[in-house]
């Protein structure tokens, strides 16, 4: 790290299965309660919410033989919560007395034991309850609550359904249910999504055909999903009718629906490739696309089904022979490419909106807003937002944008890296016209041809 990034420090915490993704963490304010009849305090409206629920749960199976494998080996349940308020802009507000109820009665083949007591979690029953601790405005709750482990000899395929129900004294009441499914898949990723091996000309067209396949032991039954984002000076096609995309005009994000299964043992690429029309000035940026199990699809790339769609034939796959995959997990996998242009000393970067409420924090990936990939970018933040540090005791690893004078709102986010580096912000309060800016030095190698465009400015965008 360079003296320019000094203090700026990655920091590390083991996780199983942690990946450094970038999400945006719910949370809001909320308007003070009114009084009750008899004269006391009425409990703050409150909301709650899953994030990232999964629709479908893959246990590890074991063949009779593999009896030390299976020893002491089980699968986690987790359930994940976001807090926020009803009424936002008066005032932070606490969810009290969550409860959290798991009916099993659906349940088959699967054995579920070791509850959390961090979690306040016991078994009645056909029933788990627990009570963790009160959430506020704005905070986010990884809640693991029991162990699963299928029974030995069981068979693999569907084990039945859990029903999960989250109730609170002034939150409205929340379900959700998850399929249990004996065996798991392994996906896999062709990990190239393009050959190039050189810069491409600015304002071409770059095509690139996403290829997965299914090394696991279980079939993926159902709808597959496959997320491609672009970042950078590019934007995708609208093309295919199965395809949501993000805007209707030059979108950076599409999440296409395409029918399973996908078999065990199988691969597939998409049946047509998706374009990235690079930008006339563009430098560089990135395209990348993962499948998930449809209904395991995480908040931060769904999109509404009132979402634009493409105006073409729908997308499907078709078989190829798996050469160049990478293996991931049962919840997703991925590839992914950079590319540059002939314009490569160009350094630029692109304005961005913070979005959100009132009392919530942001996660912001530096490449998404600068679309660039080399050298330290500089904020200055709008007013009303606050920058949030990495925090001691996080389970992640990740490259945080850090103050170098909090008084003046101004950042450092250092180079891009591996991991790249995020922008965490908290809108603190509503300031009508706020706006920053972000910001890159030219190379000091290579004449930048264009200096108009290094730098953009950062808006707001309130959400009442």
């Amino acid at each position: 790290m360079t003296d320019s990034r000094a203090g700026i420090r990655r920091r590390r915490a083991a996780t199983a299965g942690a990946a450094a993704l970038l999400v945006v963490l719910g949370g809001v304010v909320t308007s003070c309660g009114t009084g009750s009849a008899d004269g006391e305090q009425a409990p703050q409206r409150a909301e709650l919410a899953f994030r990232d629920a999964v629709g479908t749960s893959y246990l590890r199976h074991y063949e009779p033989s593999e009896v030390e494998r299976r020893a002491g080996a089980f699968d986690p349940f987790y359930v994940n919560l976001t807090a926020s308020a009803a009424s936002p802009g008066k005032g932070s507000v606490r969810v009290r007395n969550i409860k959290v109820t798991v009916d099993l009665s659906a349940v088959k083949s699967v054995t579920i034991d070791t509850m959390m007591k961090e979690q306040g979690c016991k078994r009645s029953g056909d029933l788990v309850t627990c009570t963790p601790k009160d959430m506020a405005s704005g905070e986010s709750a990884n809640l693991w609550l029991f162990n699963m482990v299928e029974w030995q000899n069981a068979a693999k395929g569907p084990a039945g359904s859990m029903k999960v129900t989250v109730t609170s004294d002034n939150a409205p009441t929340i379900h959700f249910t998850t399929q249990l499914v004996i065996g798991s898949p392994r996906l896999t990723a062709r990990e190239n999504l393009h050959p190039a091996s050189g810069p491409i000309e600015p304002g071409s067209d770059l095509e690139v055909r996403p290829a997965f396949g299914n090394e696991g032991e279980t079939d993926v039954d159902g709808d597959l999903n496959v997320a491609v984002k672009v970042q950078g000076q590019a934007t995708l096609r609208r093309e295919y009718s199965n395809c949501r995309y993000d805007k209707a005009d030059a979108p950076k994000k599409a999440l296409c629906t395409i029918p399973g299964p996908l078999r065990a043992g199988a691969a597939h690429e998409t049946d047509r490739p998706f374009t990235a029309a690079i930008d006339k000035t563009g430098s560089q940026g990135k395209i990348t696309a993962t499948l998930y199990p449809a209904p395991n699809t995480p908040t931060r790339d769904l999109l509404p089904d009132s979402a634009p769609r493409g105006t073409g034939a729908p997308l499907g796959f078709r078989p190829t022979d798996g050469s160049g995959f990478r293996t991931f997990a049962k919840e997703l996998a991925f590839g992914d490419m950079q590319f540059r242009t002939t314009r490569m000393y160009d350094r630029q970067v692109n304005g961005f909106a913070i979005k959100g409420k009132v009392g919530q924090t942001t996660e912001i990936g530096v490449m998404d807003a600068g679309g660039y990939l080399d050298g330290d970018s500089y904020v200055t933040l709008p007013e009303g937002v606050s920058l949030i540090a990495h925090q001691e005791g996080e389970a992640s690893e990740m490259l945080f944008c850090e103050y170098t004078d909090e008084k003046n709102r101004k950042v450092l986010c250092p180079a891009p890296n591996n991991p790249l580096p995020v922008l965490r912000v908290r809108i603190d309060k509503r300031v009508e016209g706020a706006q920053g800016t972000i910001s890159v030095k030219p190379d000091p190698e290579h004449p930048d041809p264009d200096l108009s465009n290094n730098t953009a400015p950062i808006t707001m965008e309130y959400v009442d």
